[in-house]
C-alpha cells in the first residue's frame, strides 16, 4: 500500500538555463580574429563554457599544439580568455586550464568600441574644422594651407583644386559616432 495515494511522484528535472551566446556576436567574431587570426574564433568557441588544456584544444580542433597556445596567449593577452594553472604531481610542470571569459570578452569589445569612437570623434572635429579642396582626378583632400602654398595646384598631379564639401564625410561620421554610443551603452 502506498501512503500519500497512488502513484510514486517523478524526479524533478532540472531546468538549465542556456548560456549566452557571446560568441554569436559578430563584432566579437571579427574582434577575436583580428587577435588572434582565422584560428582565434575556433579556439574560443572550443573552450567557450568550459576550461580545457591547450592539448585538448589542439585535439578537438585538429590545430597543431604550437598554433593553438599562440592563439591562447594572444586571447588573454587581450583580455578574452583566462587561465587555471595547476602543477602535475607525477611531473612537476604546470598544466593550464583555459576557459573563455564571456565578461572580460564583452569588455574588450567595448573598449575597442570606445577606442573607435574617440577616433570617430576626432576625425570629426578635424572634418568640421578644417577647409579641404581637392582636383578631379581623384587624388586625396587637401587642407586649405597646403592648398594655398600650391597655389591651387594638386600637388600629385598639378590639377586645379576647387572645394571639397566634406558635408557627406560628416554626417556618415556623425552615424556611425551615434551607432557606436547606442552600442556601448547597450553593451
Amino acid at each position: 500500500m502506498v501512503l500519500g495515494g497512488g502513484l510514486p511522484k517523478k524526479k524533478k528535472e532540472k531546468k538549465t538555463q542556456p548560456k549566452p551566446k557571446v560568441l554569436d556576436n559578430p563584432v566579437l567574431i571579427e574582434l577575436l580574429k583580428q587577435v588572434a587570426g582565422e584560428h582565434g574564433y575556433e579556439v574560443a568557441k572550443t573552450i567557450s563554457g568550459e576550461e580545457l588544456t591547450d592539448d585538448e584544444v589542439a585535439k578537438r580542433t585538429g590545430m597543431r599544439i604550437n598554433l593553438v597556445r599562440r592563439i591562447l596567449y594572444d586571447l588573454y593577452d587581450n583580455r578574452v580568455v583566462n587561465y587555471r594553472r595547476v602543477r602535475d604531481e607525477n611531473s612537476g610542470w604546470y598544466v593550464y586550464y583555459w576557459q573563455l571569459d564571456p565578461e572580460r570578452a564583452m569588455g574588450y569589445v567595448n573598449a575597442n568600441r570606445r577606442l573607435l569612437l574617440q577616433k570617430l570623434e576626432e576625425q570629426l572635429n578635424q572634418e568640421k574644422n578644417t577647409i579641404y579642396f581637392s582636383c578631379d582626378n581623384g587624388c586625396p583632400k587637401i587642407p586649405f594651407e597646403q592648398a594655398a602654398e600650391n597655389d591651387f595646384r594638386c600637388p600629385r598631379c598639378g590639377g586645379k583644386l576647387e572645394s571639397y564639401d566634406n558635408s557627406r564625410v560628416i554626417t556618415s561620421l556623425e552615424n556611425r559616432i551615434h551607432t557606436l554610443r547606442q552600442q556601448i551603452l547597450g553593451g
